[in-house]
């Protein structure tokens, strides 16, 4: 058994660990790239702690970051010469965080980086992350999750410094979550531990953590969205072991399809992972039922069938969609989704989905 893992070389846990921060920090001007409801925390509890420091905050993505706002990011950062920057917020705020740390030393535009004409140099300035959403997993990952406005397209850009100096995650930060966010936040962390359970890239470890995850996310994520503080400390300690295992395994259709879906009709990412995560789990079944039992049997289940039921039992609990109704899917879309959906993930899914498959797998959810 051989197997290998990159994670940041640092990672705290624990309620108050963001208070670590400076004394983590190199010398030089820093960046907080955040959302905007995390500017009242920043400046009172950071920037006492950080007197004496150039430090500059922008805020205000609205859903992944575009390239335009990554350019605009990177123009402002050269300008005050950033030596490191702190991405603190959702999964947006730190992937637009790691783009800008990774490509601050660049010169080329980012679309050259996001379509693959030009690769970054491992010589990122030092970044640090704070998710204060427990689901996306973008404390943990080495690639960002950017839109490309004109074309539509959604895609990881992936350089070799995209990975975090360090992670602080605080469950402090995401009790303050609104429930609707944690609820479509979680699905995509409960998503990402699924996936990479049954992902044909898995191994001994990731699926140790996947395991942990679907548990410790399955059994609280209700009581989470109703801010129960020991289910939100389950919830983002899942979260975390679910960001680690799928940063080496890799993930599955849901996030293969979702993507697509997300950047063509503006549909909040975990909320894709929600609609889609049955239907796939009901099409991987059939080669990877012995697993999905074993997951049932960690979250307190039967077997795979029951998990499956309960799942879409806790995706309507949470009032979340059950299709793509809601957000005006139809034929017209499904093209550019299965053009778009032939990502990294798919490769990593147990069973092959053809184009004429995921075609059904849309009229589903139509």
């Amino acid at each position: 058994m051989k197997f290998d893992i990159d994670i940041p070389p640092v990672i705290r846990f624990g309620r108050k660990c963001r208070f670590a921060l400076p004394s983590l920090l190199p010398e030089g001007p820093l960046l907080f790239i955040c959302g905007k409801h995390a500017v009242p925390r920043i400046e009172k509890e950071m920037l006492p702690l950080l007197s004496g420091r150039e430090v500059y905050i922008r805020c205000g993505f609205k859903g992944e970051p575009h390239l335009d706002e990554v350019e605009e990011l990177l123009a402002f950062a050269r300008s005050k010469q950033i030596k490191a920057v702190a991405g603190w917020g959702g999964g947006s705020a730190m992937d637009g965080a790691k783009a800008v740390a990774a490509l601050l030393p660049e010169t080329a535009p980012v679309a050259d980086f996001f379509y693959n004409r030009a690769a970054a140099q491992d010589r990122r300035i030092y970044l640090i992350l704070l998710p204060t959403t427990a689901g996306t997993g973008a404390e943990i990952t080495a690639n960002a999750v950017l839109t490309d406005a004109g074309s539509g397209i959604k895609q990881s850009l992936r350089t070799a410094g995209m990975a975090a100096d360090a992670a602080l995650v605080d469950p402090e930060l995401v009790q303050e979550c609104p429930s609707s966010v944690m609820a479509a936040s979680g699905f995509d962390a409960l998503t990402q531990a699924m996936e990479s359970f049954i992902s044909l890239k898995a191994n001994a470890l990731t699926r140790s953590l996947s395991r942990s995850a679907v548990r410790d996310i399955f059994l609280n994520l209700s009581r989470a969205c109703a801010h129960d503080e020991k289910a939100v400390d389950a919830v983002t300690l899942g979260c975390l072991n679910a960001a680690v295992a799928f940063s080496r395994s890799g993930l599955g259709a849901v996030h293969g399809v979702g993507h697509p879906v997300g950047s063509l009709l503006s549909v909040p990412h975990g909320i894709a992972c929600a609609v889609l995560l049955t239907e796939v789990l009901r099409f991987n079944a059939p080669v990877c039922g012995e697993a999905l039992d074993e997951l049932a049997v960690t979250a307190g289940l039967a077997d795979a069938e029951e998990l499956i039921a309960n799942t879409e039992l806790l995706r309507k609990e949470l009032q979340i969609p059950a299709d793509f109704k809601p957000y005006g899917l139809n034929k017209t879309h499904y093209p550019f989704i299965i053009q778009n959906c032939r990502s990294g993930s798919m490769k990593c899914n147990p069973r092959n989905m053809s184009d004429a498959q995921v075609a059904e797998l849309l009229e589903k959810l139509t």
